[in-house]
């Protein structure tokens, strides 16, 4: 033993100088033949570390060195002249590839695996240049009074560097707002730079000069002078619509966005002019690329798909500025909240665009401040024509008034609540998985915000003198508007967890019924809650003298209540009748389910699972699982009474949801159009396919009917559920199952 002061000296094993290696391959494979398959032979000093840096340098995927046998001779360098003459042909090919290498990292590859896999880009960005000057094909590598081919230097070189600007505009924009790494973008550059130092002017004027140069050559091929002129404005136009950016706020421009539009039919049409020349890309290059992740294969896509997907990117711009003319919060809802619910969901820098357009330096749409919006939003749902919104308050300047005491009542509010709002629906511009993701957490946050407004409310009441409300049974209540501003928002989000659970295929098909039955139930909640806050408004607009400005906007607060209502009836409705129609199926055992039995869970487990979002939330509580289960399945309700509930709910829906149609997506109470046919299409579209569900939920129902009317035991009825986004799926919200009679199998 060793005194405790003392340190024992490590143990090394000690290599002579002299040994000589040698190949033991030919020794090591005799030995390993000889052994049994599933046999394993470890020497105690071979340690873990050692067998996975072992795996590390024998493995061409691990291994950023290594050369596999097909590679032998061609050395880690790749031998392709970047200033070698190019064809017309070649270049249009090159500038295609490009495009496409372009496209996959909009969809979120790296640049080491898509643009970076470009010779010539290499050539033009390392080592950074300095200027403009400085970025061409021949750095360090040409010889003195050596000349580039035009078509190189002047063409395919002016392409590059606007290309890579383009991503750099992009790139910029990302960064700045919410998006998540491997999922929406990869922003990794790699220890490269995007040129941000120089100013997209300059890249534009190389592209003039390129597009001056094509039109004065008068002997090249027709075919191929058209489409580099073609592929050189394109990206011109891309340059200046992603140079626009939030701009679009003020200048409500599209023109740039419209332009590449057009021209990509004339791209399409022109790409069987490229001669392709795969040399000029190789993965090699990730070798010298600052990554911490071995090599991976470079990212292919036709450019058939890249064009589909920038045409998306274009329609979205575009569309984009639809949601800028500012009619009310909840009109910007819906127009937000729709353009960003296509299928597929727009780009990401779409997505990071929204996101800066909502809020940027505090200010709404570029002009409405976050404040009037919140104000808005509150005038319009819980206080109309109310003292406590009065732009006046802000000029009382004693501390003993209760005007001053309750705009700093007011302005503390709307501090504490500004952002969580505007979040609301800035959120929308996530992807699907994350924007239910996030609504599970920020539920608790408004869950917390709504008991500070609680507090809120009970001083202010004091302050404004409030007189309190008798409800029929004798007893007094009083509005609390803040508050139940913040409950509104917070059962929308309820909502919306439910909802985003269909889409995403988050519950098991025996989970339906109970999910339907907890959307029916926040649902009527949600109408309640409507009703309790109408009754409120209701009671102080009779108590007062309205001039005719304040009856215009409790008309508009009404008028909003009753597309607020009708909306969620429609909801409550179809849930209602998909739930009654799952109770049926899972009974007579005909609903799809799991081959095994759930080892490791059971009904209880489950809803506790999926009710994990609200068990801390204090409004509404949670219903306890035996409620739960006893409402989900229907107990003491015969197959008769169910059928009966499902047919006369599928009916309501089908009503209420053509009620909503024709009230259309935007709030217009005061007879102005809303100058929005883009999102309104969608909506539309929206809508409609909600109601072919809602047609093929009645055959469902009518079809389950009749099998239990025959009083077939087993029933007769085959049963599948389709999955979200496939043809049988009518929209993704609602999860209708297929039903379809079995004939009985006739014996010979």
């Amino acid at each position: 033993m060793l005194p405790n002061n003392q340190a024992r000296a490590p143990t090394t094993r000690i290599v002579s100088q002299s040994v000589v290696p040698r190949d033991i391959t030919e020794k090591f494979t005799q030995a390993a033949s000889k052994l049994r398959t599933g046999q394993l032979v470890k020497d105690e000093y071979f340690t873990l570390f050692e067998a996975v840096g072992a795996l590390e340098i024998m493995d061409s995927k691990m291994d950023s060195g290594y050369l596999g046998p097909e590679e032998k001779g061609q050395g880690l360098e790749d031998n392709y002249d970047v200033t070698r003459d190019l064809t017309p042909e070649e270049v249009v090919w090159i500038m295609d590839e490009l495009l496409c290498h372009e496209t996959a990292w909009h969809m979120g590859h790296p640049l080491s695996q898509t643009l970076f896999t470009s010779i010539y880009l290499n050539k033009l960005l390392w080592p950074i240049p300095d200027d403009i000057e400085d970025a061409h094909f021949g750095r360090g590598g040409l010889a003195k009074n050596q000349k580039l081919p035009d078509l190189v230097h002047i063409v395919l070189r002016a392409y590059c560097l606007g290309l890579i600007k383009c991503c750099n505009l992009v790139h910029t924009r990302v960064i700045v707002e919410f998006y998540y790494e491997e999922e929406d973008f990869s922003t990794q550059l790699y220890n490269r730079s995007l040129l941000p130092h120089l100013g997209p002017e300059l890249f534009c004027a190389l592209l003039d000069r390129a597009i001056s140069w094509i039109d004065e050559q008068n002997e090249m091929d027709t075919a191929g002078k058209s489409a580099i002129k073609d592929r050189l404005d394109f990206r011109k136009q891309f340059l200046l619509a992603l140079q626009q950016d939030i701009l679009i706020v003020k200048s409500r421009s599209v023109d740039k966005l419209e332009s590449c539009l057009a021209i990509l039919p004339t791209l399409k049409e022109s790409t069987n002019v490229g001669r392709p020349l795969p040399e000029a890309f190789s993965w090699k290059i990730q070798r010298k690329l600052a990554s911490t992740v071995p090599p991976r294969p470079m990212v292919r896509i036709s450019l058939e798909d890249a064009l589909a997907h920038l045409q998306r990117l274009f329609q979205d711009g575009i569309h984009l500025n639809q949601i800028l003319d500012y009619r009310g919060p909840s009109n910007l809802k819906v127009a937000v909240w729709t353009i960003l619910s296509r299928k597929p969901q727009p780009s990401v820098y779409i997505r990071s665009l929204v996101q800066s357009v909502i809020m940027n330096n505090s200010t709404v749409l570029g002009d409405i401040s976050a404040k009037k919006l919140l104000y808005d939003d509150l005038a319009v749902m819980v206080l109309p024509s109310s003292i406590l919104l009065d732009p006046s308050l802000e000029n009382s300047e004693v501390p003993s008034d209760p005007r001053f005491q309750m705009f700093q009542l007011m302005d503390g509010f709307v501090r504490r609540f500004t952002q969580p709002f505007v979040d609301t629906f800035r959120s929308a511009c996530l992807n699907r998985c994350r924007i239910r993701r996030t609504i599970c957490h920020t539920l608790a946050d408004w869950d917390n915000l709504q008991m500070e407004a609680e507090d809120l409310d009970e001083q202010l009441r004091v302050l404004s003198e409030e007189p309190p409300l008798e409800l029929p049974n004798g007893d007094t209540t009083y509005s609390y508007p803040l508050s139940s501003w913040a409950y509104h928002q917070k059962l929308i989000q309820f909502r919306l967890i439910l909802q985003l659970g269909f889409e995403l295929s988050i519950y098991a098909p025996e989970e339906l019924p109970g999910i339907y039955w907890y959307l029916s139930h926040i649902c009527s909640t949600h109408l309640g809650h409507i009703d309790r806050i109408r009754t409120f408004i209701l009671s102080a607009a009779q108590r007062s003298r309205l001039n005719l400005a304040k009856r215009a906007v409790l008309r508009k607060t009404f008028h909003l209540f009753d597309r607020l209502t009708m909306q969620i009836v429609a909801v409550d409705a179809f849930a209602i009748s998909l739930h009654a129609l799952y109770v049926l199926l899972s009974r007579h055992r005909i609903l799809p389910t799991a081959a095994a039995p759930h080892a490791y869970s059971n009904d209880k487990l489950r809803y506790e699972l999926r009710m994990k979002p609200f068990l801390n939330i204090t409004l509404p509580e949670l219903v306890p699982y035996e409620e739960y289960n006893r409402e989900a399945t229907l107990q003491g309700d015969s197959d008769e009474v169910v059928m009966e509930r499902a047919t006369k709910a599928i009916g309501e829906a089908r009503k209420a949801w053509e009620t909503t149609l024709a009230n259309g997506p935007f709030d217009d109470w005061d007879g102005e159009k809303h100058n929005a046919p883009a999102v309104e299409d969608d909506w539309k579209r929206d809508v409609k396919d909600t109601m072919r569900a809602c047609i093929g939920a009645s055959i469902a129902i009518e079809t389950v009917k009749k099998a239990i009317r025959s009083r077939a035991q087993p029933l007769n009825l085959r049963v599948s559920i389709p999955e979200a986004g496939s043809k049988g799926r009518w929209h993704d919200w609602w999860v209708v199952p297929q039903v379809s009679q079995v004939l009985p199998s006739v014996k010979a």
